[in-house]
């Protein structure tokens, strides 16, 4: 969780200090393991919101007994991911999406 948190900060172009380990937020000062992507739908919202930002459409959908989360570009899907919790199907598509992202954004 913690390697993922900060994989999306640096995609939400968080400042990192070197020595304290902190990412500097719009809310301040957050240690690395006190990022809370995974569990705060405020934060997780402004990265949905940052990819929809970039042209990408984010799905998030209720199934029969399951939440899915779906990044697109131009009806092509770039992640998906279905789960118990809504929160975790996002959180665990933003992360797959920002993977793929920086491998292919150049």
């Amino acid at each position: 969780m913690e390697t993922n948190n900060k994989i999306i900060a640096e995609f939400m172009g968080y400042i990192k200090h070197t020595q304290t380990k902190a990412y500097l937020t719009t809310d301040g000062y957050f240690h690395e393991r006190d990022l809370k992507f995974h569990k705060d739908w405020n934060w997780l919202m402004e990265v949905v919101e940052k990819i929809e930002s970039l042209g990408y459409k984010v799905d998030i959908l209720k199934w029969e007994n399951s939440q899915y989360c779906g990044i697109y570009l131009n009806g092509k899907k770039i992640s998906g991911n279905e789960t118990n919790t809504k929160i975790e199907a996002v959180y665990n598509a933003c992360v797959e999406f920002i993977k793929w992202y920086n491998e292919n954004k150049d």
